[in-house]
């Protein structure tokens, strides 16, 4: 009688939970940061994937020992939780042809802090910014900020301190994408916008908050670097969705305090230069008052800018629009704020209608464009206190956002008619 047997299966690495495998991580960064330390990954046994018994025979030759450590070692690197990259600046000059003009971002602008290229097989922008923190702390800090991961932020996939006291930010290229100052304002053809129903500017408002959100609690952290040019809007019709770039830019780059990073109007933290004073960070028409004044980066400054955004997405206005008269040689400045404001203060359907992006059609509930400007207004409130938190802001838009769903749904004309043609 022949007998069968089934041998037992050979162990193979267990695999670990990405949020849970604190000490995977620290071998990992350890070991892309070019140190010799080394973590032995625990076996677990598995299941067979075969139900029936197999007969093997004794004879049969066991695999190469070369071929087993090369399949162990691609088990651990899967099993390791995608983390962004510790790169080295000879890595990024290497990908970006030593940051030459070919690899601009945008090669018709003569910016030379944005570059796109390929980082072990991920497609890249990469962005350059003076750093203002000691680079020990850059890698400590990318590994807390590589465990944040929403739907509504570009990913950031690494960074690199420079000999001349950068650091280089990597995140993930949307090649798809467009800023979305670009989509509300075509110099080309300004009477056109692919954002022409009130339902998808809420949809990106609702990303926005959402995004936001997230970064302020979940994240713990502050953008500072919101605007309309920071947002991100890929897709079209259901599938448009907006992603906020430059997530954790400014805490890695060192312009927040060390200590705290809500809402203290204290500069404590930050690494001084020869100067006394701080370079001011930010965008013209979305810094709020207390930056200009010299104060920190917080959350509340953050829901000053995105207030700006969230009044752009109404009117389809830029923030701050200077006009030269050529008649009386002088200039006029023309401030979003301000105009809504007046607006505001003027009351009534007829003024909303007037201010709101004619590019609409007046295919737009009035009452909830006057909820949503009234809701940014309270955003860019001169007083910090007087700002709402993103809790607020991002459960308030998402409801309008609902509304205006059910508004589209009313409108819409129907798809589901059928009609027969028949003989009576």
């Amino acid at each position: 009688m022949v007998a069968l047997w089934k041998r037992k299966p050979k162990p193979e690495p267990g695999r670990m939970c990405k949020a849970k495998s604190s000490v995977a991580t620290t071998a990992s960064i350890s070991s892309m940061a070019g140190t010799s330390s080394t973590t032995t990954p625990r076996k677990q046994q598995q299941r067979s994937p075969r139900t029936t018994a197999t007969q093997y025979s004794t004879s049969s030759a066991a695999p190469s020992t070369s071929s087993s450590s090369t399949a162990s070692l691609q088990a651990l690197r899967d099993s390791l939780p995608d983390l962004p990259l510790l790169l080295t600046f000879h890595e990024l000059a290497a990908a970006t042809a030593n940051f030459s003009s070919s690899h601009r971002l945008a090669p018709s602008a003569n910016s030379s802090s944005s570059f796109r290229c390929t980082i072990r097989g991920h497609s890249a922008a990469v962005f350059r910014r003076p750093l203002r923190r000691d680079p020990a702390h850059v890698f400590a800090r990318l590994a807390v900020l590589g465990h944040c991961h929403h739907a509504a932020i570009a990913r950031l996939l690494g960074a690199a301190a420079s000999p001349d006291g950068s650091v280089f930010l990597a995140y993930e290229l949307l090649p798809d994408a467009s800023p979305l100052s670009s989509l509300l304002r075509n110099p080309n053809n300004p009477s056109f916008t692919p954002l022409a129903s009130w339902q998808s500017r809420l949809k990106i408002a609702a990303d926005i908050c959402d995004a936001l959100h997230y970064v302020h609690l979940q994240a713990d952290t502050v953008h500072n670097r919101l605007s309309s040019s920071t947002v991100l809007v890929c897709g079209d019709g259901p599938r448009l969705r907006a992603k906020v770039a430059h997530f954790g830019a400014a805490d890695l780059a060192g312009e927040l305090p060390d200590s705290d990073k809500t809402d203290q109007d204290s500069g404590g933290g930050y690494r001084r230069t020869g100067s006394r004073g701080r370079r001011i960070e930010g965008t013209r028409g979305y810094m709020a008052p207390e930056l200009i004044t010299g104060g920190s980066p917080s959350r509340r400054s953050d829901v000053y800018a995105l207030g700006v955004v969230l009044l752009e997405l109404v009117s389809g206005q830029e923030p701050l629009r200077y006009e030269y008269n050529k008649a009386t040689g002088e200039g006029k400045r023309t401030s979003l704020i301000e105009s809504a404001e007046a607006t505001a203060a003027e009351g009534g359907g007829e003024a909303m209608r007037r201010w709101v992006d004619r590019r609409l059609k007046d295919s737009f509930p009035v009452d909830a464009a006057e909820g949503l400007t009234t809701l940014a207004l309270r955003c860019v409130a001169k007083e910090t206190a007087a700002r709402p938190d993103m809790s607020w802001v991002a459960a308030n838009v998402s409801k309008l956002f609902l509304e205006a769903q059910d508004w589209a749904d009313k409108f819409r004309f129907p798809t589901d008619i059928s009609i027969s043609i028949a003989p009576r």
